[in-house]
């Protein structure tokens, strides 16, 4: 899965800026760290790197093919799980294959089918095609989002990447952040406004999106949506239904050709998984399949918090004993988690979620060592409805997201100046109307129903692709391969037309996904209540936190500092150290110490 990034001018002649994709494709180079393959012309220069030449799908440098007398120049990141399917249906239309590589797949499918090929692909992907007779460049991404892919104008010329570091990493690119920008950070922040990369003149490719780029000029269209349809299938069918879409969608993306192991925390989601794989002995690696989760030091001496009070270890240990996993558990410090939060913001090209973005991304490291691909179970709530109806995560009664609750607790640390500039609940309420405008409004679903709707639309629309840019960004942070097979497009599709009441089968979140497993998995870990990914509960922890985010906001070159109302944070911060344990104001500190890393990364200048 090699990064990509590339400079584009169909019009005019930029062989004079073939030193400045270097830059570009180094600050990519996580995602592809043995090297890098070029392609230059007069009009067209991209960069492909070098991830793992033995791992199958993997193109070693920038593919090229000829069809129908056109010449098309390929760069990809990502993996197209239906390959063998699509590679013969090419093949019957004549295209003779060179290799093996997803790369070459793609060429050959736009060749033959357009546009209309990126709606075939099961997989994901992120993907430029330069048609060099046509002095055209085509940029696509997958259906969910799961691959990210940046892009910014410097003039008529563009340049692309595989992450934002990529583009303010061109030369000539002054990172800048307006009121827009700053909004999305403080209201949003870790998701973002759909196409919205916050920095000024950067733009993320949406997902199921494509973009081409030619002398007529700019077109961004898109290959995919959710489509309205009846769903008459019984609640036994619907099961049945589900079973099999996920069954299919684990089968392709394991294979016996190379090592594959997957996340266990004893839930549902990764349970069954785990469950569904070990049946399919064929498919595994060498007989056995490897599961890995984190731990803390010193974790059980300390008191948990409410939302962390079932312990993962037990359930575990049962999915192992009975299906024959063999585990792993890596063992994390609050010192490691302090260390690693710049970093985890870093690779995420902004602020995150905090130690959760730094555990996952050591757990990653650990991982990286020994497998290349890793198996996630992320991302399902957003498709089953789980807590749909929670009074936590509902849009059922205010028209505001229902995740801002803490708004106000963020925008207090804040200089009054900075608050009146971004006006953030215009913003916020703005940012919601334009996301009902894209809901697709459905005359078959009753209008009761219309809010479930809308909060469902709301997790895919917003949640998911911060969950799955979370997952992908910190595993490509040591080019591990993440796969997320209860994300196929199709049980989206297929799910989202599923009414609540269904899903929550016998009045119980994801009782229609428990009805579709239950011979696969005890009753207890079916009826297991969600368990959020383990953080520390360290008093230590929070003396720590404080002392690094004073450490950056006292800092007199610190862009963070002068947004900030500083006797407000003073406060929080005696606040928290007074009553010696860890509060929601925690998280806001570390959310802190992630924006200051994002703005001196990026060398970022506040308008």
């Amino acid at each position: 899965m090699p990064g990509i990034a590339g400079i584009v001018n169909p019009l005019a002649d930029i062989s004079n800026q073939c030193s400045h994709i270097c830059p570009v494709s180094d600050a990519v180079r996580t995602r592809g760290p043995v090297g890098t393959s070029l392609y230059i012309s007069p009009h067209c220069i991209m960069a492909c790197r070098i991830a793992n030449e033995s791992m199958p799908g993997e193109s070693p440098c920038v593919t090229k093919i000829k069809q129908h007398d056109k010449e098309y120049i390929i760069v990809m990141d990502g993996t197209i799980y239906n390959y063998r399917e699509l590679r013969s249906q090419l093949e019957s239309y004549g295209c003779k294959f060179q290799g093996n590589s997803f790369s070459e797949l793609v060429g050959y499918g736009y060749a033959i089918w357009n546009s209309a090929c990126f709606m075939k692909l099961n997989g994901l992907f992120a993907l430029a095609i330069w048609v060099v007779d046509d002095k055209k460049l085509v940029l696509a991404r997958d259906h969910i989002g799961a691959k990210p892919l940046y892009y910014s104008f410097l003039r008529s010329t563009m340049v692309f990447a595989s992450e934002i570091g990529g583009v303010t990493s061109h030369p000539l690119f002054k990172a800048e952040v307006g009121v827009e920008g700053l909004s999305e950070l403080i209201c949003l922040s870790p998701r973002n406004t759909p196409g919205n990369a916050v920095i000024k003149g950067i733009h993320e490719l949406r997902p199921a999106h494509y973009l081409t780029f030619s002398p007529d000029g700019t077109v961004i269209s898109r290959y995919w949506r959710i489509e309205e349809r009846e769903h008459t299938d019984s609640a036994e069918e619907t099961a049945r239904q589900i079973r099999e879409l996920i069954t299919e969608s684990i089968s392709m993306q394991t294979t016996a050709d190379y090592p594959v192991c997957g996340l266990l925390s004893g839930g549902l989601y990764s349970s069954l998984i785990t469950a569904i794989i070990c049946k399919n002995k064929h498919a595994l690696f060498n007989h056995v399949y490897n599961t890995w989760s984190v731990e803390y030091e010193k974790s059980s001496k300390l008191t948990s918090m409410s939302f962390q009070s079932d312990s993962d270890i037990p359930w575990i240990r049962w999915i192992c004993r009975e299906l024959g996993t063999r585990h792993h558990y890596i063992l994390l410090s609050t010192e490691d988690l302090l260390e690693a939060l710049f970093e985890a913001s870093e690779a995420r090209g902004s602020p995150g979620t905090g130690d959760y973005d730094s555990a996952l991304m050591l757990l990653f490291r650990e991982i990286s060592k020994e497998f290349p691909t890793i198996i996630s179970g992320d991302c399902s709530d957003e498709l089953f409805g789980y807590g749909i109806r929670s009074a936590d995560h509902s849009a059922t009664g205010r028209r505001r997201f229902p995740w801002v609750s803490n708004l106000a607790e963020r925008i207090s640390v804040f200089s009054t100046e900075i608050v009146e500039w971004i006006k953030p609940y215009e913003y916020i309420d703005k940012c919601y109307e334009e996301a009902l405008f894209e809901y697709p409004r459905f005359a078959l679903n009753a209008t009761g129903l219309k809010k479930d709707f809308e909060a469902q639309w709301f997790s895919l629309y917003w949640n998911l692709p911060c969950i799955l840019g979370r997952l992908d960004r910190t595993s490509m942070s040591y080019n591990l391969q993440a796969r997320v097979p209860l994300c196929d497009y199709r049980l989206i599709e297929y799910l989202w037309n599923v009414p609540i009441d269904m899903k929550r089968y016998n009045g119980v979140d994801r009782g229609i996904l428990i009805k579709s497993v239950q011979d696969l998995l005890p009753r207890e870990i079916l009826e297991r209540k969600k368990r959020a990914f383990p953080r520390p509960i360290d008093p230590l922890y929070g003396e720590k936190i404080r002392n690094a985010l004073k450490e950056s906001v006292y800092d007199t070159e610190s862009a963070l500092r002068y947004l900030l109302d500083i006797r407000t944070l003073e406060s929080m911060m005696r606040q928290q150290d007074a009553c010696k344990r860890q509060t929601s104001y925690q998280q806001l500190f570390i959310w802190l110490i992630q924006l200051n890393g994002f703005f001196k990364s990026h060398n970022i200048r506040v308008l």
